[in-house]
C-alpha cells in the first residue's frame, strides 16, 4: 500500500544539532577536534545568512501591538473622563452641598443634624407636661398660676457635631472631665420616639442631666444621634450596637491613638462605664434608668475626687521635697560659707604669724648687725689705757642702776659711745 511503501522509505538525512556537534568534538581526538573547529569557523556564514533570512519576533511583536494598546485603553478613558468631568463635579458640589449623612469630616452637616435631634428632643420635652395634683386643679386659679410658673427644661443633649463635642470633653482639665451620655435613635424602630418622650424626657432624667451638665464644671456631656447620620452611624459601628433603643456612659480619657480622622477624634480612647439597649430598656421604669445613671455618675465622681486626692498628695509630697531640698542646700550653702569662712580667718591668722616672724627676724637681723657693727667699731677705736693723755673717763647708768665706766679719747666721736652702750 500507499502508506506501507512511505513507511518503508529510508529516512532523508537531517542537519547535526549544534549539541550532537559538541558532543562530537568532546569525545574525538585532538587532531579531528582541530579539523572540526576549523570547518565549523566557516559553517557560521551560511547559517547566519539563513537565520537573518527569517526571524519570527518582529512579527509576533507587530501582531501582539494591538491587544497592548487595548489593555491600555481603560486607563486612558478613565484619565480623559476625570479632566473632562472635573468641572461638573465642582459645579455639583457647590449646587448640591453636603448633607449629615455625606461624611464624618463634614463639621457643618454634623452640627445640622444634632441641632435636628435637639430640635426633636426639645419637641418631646413640650409635649411632656407636670401632672397637676388633683387639689390643685379643682381650684381654676391654682392651676393656672402652676401653668403660668411653669418652666419648660432645657434639651440637655449637645446641638454640636461629635467631633466638637468630643474636642470639648478633651479640652477640659483630667480632674474634671465631664462623661459622654451618648443615645443612639433609629427612626426605623417602633420605640425611639416613644423612648425619648416616656425616658429621656423624664423629670427626674432631665432634672439630672441638667443639673450636671453645664459649659464649664459640668460632670456629664450629652451627646444623642441618629444612626441615619454619619456620627451616628460611625458610634454605631464603634460600640458594636445591636438593638435599639441604645444609652451608654463614656469616660473620655486623654490623648489618642493612630488611625483618627481629620479632627484627631477616631482615635480618643473611651472608658466604657455603663450600657443599655434593645427591647428590654423599654420595659425598665424611667426612674430606674434615673438610678443606674446617677450611680455610675456618682461613682465616676467618687473616682475623680481619689484621683484629686492622690495628685493633691503628690504636689504636696513633691512640694514637701522641694521644701526639704531647699533647706538641705541652704544649710548646706551655710556650711560652705562657714568652712570658707574659717579657712580665710586660718590664712589671715597664718599671714599675720609668718609677718610678725617675718618682722621678728628682721629685727634680730637688724639687732645682730647693729651689734656687729658697734663691735666693730670698738674694735677699731678701742680703749685708751688709764692716765693717756687726751682721755675722758665716763660714768654711764644704766636704767636698771648700774654704773659702768670707760675711758675715751678726746677724738671719739658720739657714735663710739653710742657702740659702747649697745655692746653692754
Amino acid at each position: 500500500s500507499i502508506s506501507g511503501q512511505q513507511n518503508n522509505k529510508p529516512p532523508s538525512p537531517s542537519r547535526p544539532s549544534r549539541l550532537d556537534t559538541l558532543k562530537a568534538m568532546a569525545s574525538a581526538p585532538p587532531t579531528q577536534r582541530r579539523a572540526s573547529s576549523s570547518s565549523d569557523a566557516a559553517a557560521p556564514s551560511s547559517s547566519n545568512t539563513a537565520t537573518s533570512s527569517f526571524n519570527p519576533q518582529p512579527a509576533a511583536a507587530t501582531m501582539l501591538l494591538p491587544f497592548r494598546i487595548l489593555s491600555k485603553t481603560p486607563a486612558i478613558i478613565t484619565i480623559l473622563l476625570r479632566v473632562l468631568l472635573w468641572p461638573l463635579f465642582k459645579l455639583f458640589n457647590a449646587a448640591f452641598p453636603p448633607r449629615e449623612f455625606d461624611g464624618i469630616n463634614n463639621a457643618a452637616g454634623s452640627d445640622r443634624a444634632a441641632r435636628a435631634f435637639v430640635a426633636m428632643v426639645q419637641k418631646q420635652i413640650s409635649v411632656v407636661r407636670p401632672v397637676v395634683p388633683a387639689s390643685e386643679s379643682s381650684n381654676g386659679e391654682g392651676g393656672a398660676t402652676n401653668q403660668e410658673h411653669y418652666v419648660e427644661p432645657p434639651c440637655p443633649f449637645s446641638s454640636r457635631g461629635y467631633n466638637l463635642t468630643i474636642s470639648d470633653i478633651t479640652s477640659r482639665p483630667p480632674n474634671s472631665r465631664p462623661l459622654l451620655l451618648l443615645y443612639l435613635h433609629s427612626p426605623l424602630h417602633a420605640d425611639g420616639t416613644k423612648f425619648i418622650r416616656d425616658y429621656l424626657c423624664h423629670p427626674q432624667l432631665l432634672q439630672l442631666l441638667n443639673s450636671n451638665n453645664s459649659d464649664s464644671n459640668g460632670s456629664v456631656a450629652c451627646f444623642g444621634a441618629s444612626v441615619h447620620t454619619a456620627d451616628g452611624q460611625r458610634m454605631r459601628d464603634l460600640l458594636g450596637v445591636t438593638g435599639f433603643p441604645f444609652v451608654a456612659l463614656l469616660n473620655v480619657k486623654s490623648g489618642g491613638s493612630s488611625g483618627g480622622d481629620a479632627n484627631g477624634n477616631a482615635g480618643v480612647p473611651m472608658e466604657l462605664l455603663l450600657r443599655m439597649e434593645g427591647p428590654a430598656l423599654t420595659r425598665i421604669p424611667p426612674a430606674q434608668i434615673t438610678t443606674y445613671l446617677h450611680t455610675a455618675v456618682t461613682r465616676q465622681a467618687e473616682v475623680l475626687a481619689a484621683e484629686e486626692a492622690r495628685r493633691l498628695q503628690r504636689e504636696e509630697e513633691a512640694r514637701l521635697r522641694q521644701e526639704q531640698d531647699r533647706e538641705y542646700q541652704e544649710a548646706l550653702l551655710a556650711d560652705q560659707m562657714r568652712e570658707i569662712e574659717r579657712r580665710e580667718a586660718e590664712e589671715s591668722e597664718r599671714r599675720e604669724a609668718e609677718e610678725r616672724e617675718e618682722a621678728e627676724r628682721s629685727r634680730m637681723a637688724k639687732e645682730a648687725s647693729r651689734l656687729e657693727d658697734a663691735r666693730a667699731l670698738l674694735r677699731e677705736a678701742g680703749e685708751p689705757p688709764a692716765g693717756s693723755k687726751g682721755v675722758a673717763r665716763m660714768r654711764f647708768q644704766l636704767p636698771n642702776g648700774k654704773k659702768v665706766d670707760r675711758r675715751f679719747r678726746s677724738a671719739d666721736t658720739i657714735e663710739t659711745a653710742r657702740a659702747f652702750l649697745v655692746v653692754l
